[in-house]
């Protein structure tokens, strides 16, 4: 018997697309466009592992991962443009099933990461120490200081990139004393404020600790948690303040 085609719902079509930002995620074609005023999509939803997977695709991908046993689950469907999703079903091919199953894995832990982020809350008034890294003139007086993040040198572990791991450098030198400074400035206003800080900061590392994640998927999911949580002007600030945590010890 052949598997039916499933009829998804509206609100099943929403989160599809919101996975994928509404754009293809092999070629970023936007998956609407705009003809006369109105809005017309541009996507099919694809089944990763086929629907109705013919003899020699099952020799194929007999040893492949999947992401579900049912076929119709929404972890084996992916929106993609109509283009792609024709090169992708014919011919099928392991490298291109491998490469989209497992952008569907990061795009599956993304919102399992999303899920978290409402149970990890952040005090607001870290909100004003973001600020004051885009504008405090204050920050320009730290620049001339030496300081050597060695705190970073010892923690970062082969799984963070290369840029990244000079991208965190590079922040504790620039930002290191001045936020600890603005955090000093809260604690003579609220003695508590930044141990609460450093233990919610904490509590959401090991989370993702325990979830096995490895240091390069730890600090993005954290960064992009900060900025979730706090809204900056830029993800830049977010990215600092997660440096910052790495060297004061709450991160790695």
């Amino acid at each position: 018997m052949s598997n039916p085609r499933k009829k998804y719902s509206d609100a099943q079509n929403v989160a599809l697309l919101s996975q994928v930002s509404r754009v293809c995620p092999l070629c970023a074609e936007p998956l609407f466009y705009k003809k006369n005023g109105k809005s017309f999509k541009n996507y099919e939803l694809a089944h990763i592992y086929p629907l109705n997977p013919t003899k020699e695709e099952k020799h194929l991908l007999q040893d492949e991962e999947r992401l579900s046993d049912d076929v119709n689950d929404e972890n084996n469907i992916i929106p993609l443009c109509e283009i792609c999703h024709g090169k992708f079903d014919k011919p099928r091919a392991v490298e291109e099933y491998r490469t989209l199953l497992g952008l569907k894995k990061k795009l599956i832990d993304r919102s399992g990461q999303e899920a978290i982020w409402k149970r990890y809350t952040i005090e607001d008034e870290i909100s004003q120490i973001i600020e004051a890294i885009y504008d405090d003139p204050e920050l320009e007086n730290d620049a001339e200081i030496d300081f050597t993040p060695r705190e970073v040198d010892e923690k970062l572990d082969s799984n963070i990139s290369r840029p990244t791991k000079l991208k965190i450098k590079g922040n504790v030198i620039e930002y290191y004393i001045f936020i600890r400074r603005k955090f000093s400035e809260l604690d003579n206003v609220n003695s508590d404020f930044s141990e609460i800080i450093s233990l919610q900061i904490k509590t959401y590392y090991l989370k993702q600790k325990n979830m096995g994640i490895d240091q390069q998927a730890i600090f993005e999911n954290i960064v992009a948690w900060i900025y979730a949580k706090t809204k900056p002007k830029t993800n830049d600030a977010a990215e600092i303040m997660a440096s910052f945590f790495i060297q004061n010890c709450e991160i790695f």
